[in-house]
C-alpha cells in the first residue's frame, strides 16, 4: 500500500511518525510544506523539512516539539551579545543542517536532492519530498502597519517573533504561481493507494502546497481515496504554551478567510478534493455538518500533542485502524 501524506509542522511530523509505525517506510512518502522556509543569518532554514527528518530519525526534542534534543543555543546568545535580535532560535547542533543545506544550494543542488542527502545521513528510510525546489514563502498582512512594510510579515515573524498576536488581514504565498511541484511530488499523489492530508495548519501548511500549479488537480483526479485528519479539536482545552501559540495562528489565519476555528470549517476548505474527513471523538457533534458537505466522516482519536511512547502508540493504533479500513475493506465498505 503506497501512502502519501501532505503536511508540515509539528502536527504532521508527529502523525507521520505514528504512520510509519504501521506502513513500511519504502511505501510511505511525505510531501512537506516549504512555505515556512526563510533566509536567516545568511542560511536557508527549512523548519518543516527538518522537523520531519528529526522526528523520523529519533533526534527531535520531544519536549519542545521541534529542533534537536540535547541542544544548546550559545550561538544565538552570542548574536544577542553582539547587539542583534535573535528572535528565530537556531540550536548550535541544528546549525550544521542549515550550513550544509546552504552550501549545497549554492553548489547547484536542488532542495529535493539536499533533503534526500540529509535523510540518508540520519537514517530516515521513508521518502521525504519538499513541495517544490523553488523558493515559496508565506507572507501575512497584519492590521498593525508599523509591524513591517505595509504590515506584511513573513509567517515565521508572525508566529515566532510576534506570537501570533496580530489580527490577520491577508495571506500571500509569494512565488507559488511561478513555482512547480518538486520532483516526484505529483506522481506520489497520483500513484498512491491512499492520500492523507495531515493534521497541519490548513492555511499556513496545507494551502502553500495546494497553491502550486497542478497539486489540486492531482488530488482531484487521483484514483486513491483522499483522507484529511482534522488539525483542530475544539472539545479539548489546550494547556501547552506551544500548542496555544499554534492554535492562535490557526484561528487568526482562518478568521482572515472569514472562517471559525472549527474542524467543520477545515472540512469546507478541503471539500473539493477530500473523500473522508477524520474528526476527533471530542468533536463528534460536528459530524453532521461535515457530512452535509458531501464528505464521509470517520470519528477517531486524533490528539497526540505530547511526544511520549504512550501517545505515539495510541496514535499509531488509531491510524492503523483507519488505514486498514480504507485499504483492505475499501473506501465504501470501510465508511458505511
Amino acid at each position: 500500500m503506497e501512502v502519501t501524506l501532505l503536511g508540515g509542522g509539528i502536527g504532521a511530523s508527529r502523525f507521520s511518525k505514528a504512520l510509519a509505525a504501521v506502513v513500511p517506510p519504502e511505501k510511505l512518502t511525505c510531501i512537506v510544506n516549504t512555505g515556512d522556509d526563510l533566509w536567516r543569518y545568511g542560511l536557508r532554514i527549512c523548519p518543516d523539512l527538518d522537523t520531519t527528518l528529526y522526528a523520523h530519525a529519533g533526534l527531535k526534542d520531544e519536549q519542545r516539539g521541534w529542533g534537536l534534543k540535547g541542544e544548546s543555543f550559545r550561538a544565538m546568545e552570542r548574536i544577542r551579545a553582539l547587539g542583534q535580535e535573535a528572535w528565530f532560535n537556531l540550536g548550535d547542533l541544528d546549525l550544521a543542517t542549515h550550513l550544509l543545506r546552504t552550501e549545497w544550494l549554492r553548489a547547484g543542488l536542488t532542495l529535493t536532492e539536499i533533503t534526500q542527502r540529509l535523510a540518508e545521513a540520519v537514517g530516515v528510510r521513508l521518502r521525504v519530498l519538499p513541495m517544490t525546489d523553488s523558493e515559496v514563502e508565506t507572507h501575512i498582512r497584519v492590521a498593525d502597519r508599523q509591524a513591517s512594510d505595509q504590515g506584511w510579515l513573513h509567517y515565521q515573524q508572525f508566529l515566532v517573533q510576534r506570537k501570533a498576536q496580530d489580527t490577520v488581514e491577508d495571506i500571500c504565498y509569494t512565488g507559488s504561481l511561478s513555482a512547480r511541484p518538486g520532483a516526484g511530488v505529483v506522481s506520489a499523489i497520483t500513484q498512491a493507494k491512499l492520500v492523507i492530508i495531515g493534521p497541519s495548519n490548513p492555511v499556513a501548511s496545507i494551502q502553500p502546497i495546494l497553491s502550486l500549479p497542478g497539486i489540486r488537480q492531482a488530488l482531484a483526479e487521483t484514483q486513491a481515496p483522499v483522507m484529511a485528519i482534522t488539525p483542530i479539536v475544539s472539545g479539548v482545552p489546550i494547556h501547552d504554551p506551544g500548542e496555544a501559540n499554534r492554535a492562535r495562528s490557526r484561528t487568526a489565519l482562518m478568521a482572515a478567510h472569514g472562517l471559525p476555528h472549527r474542524a467543520s470549517a477545515v472540512a469546507g476548505l478541503y471539500r473539493d478534493f477530500v473523500d473522508v474527513f477524520v474528526l476527533d471523538e471530542a468533536d463528534r457533534e460536528e459530524a453532521s455538518e461535515i457530512e452535509a458537505l458531501g464528505l464521509t466522516v470517520v470519528i477517531a482519536p486524533t490528539l497526540f500533542h505530547i511526544d511520549t511512547p504512550t501517545a505515539t502508540c495510541a496514535t499509531a493504533s488509531a491510524t492503523a485502524a483507519t488505514v486498514a479500513r480504507l485499504l483492505q475493506v475499501g473506501l465504501k465498505e470501510a465508511t458505511t
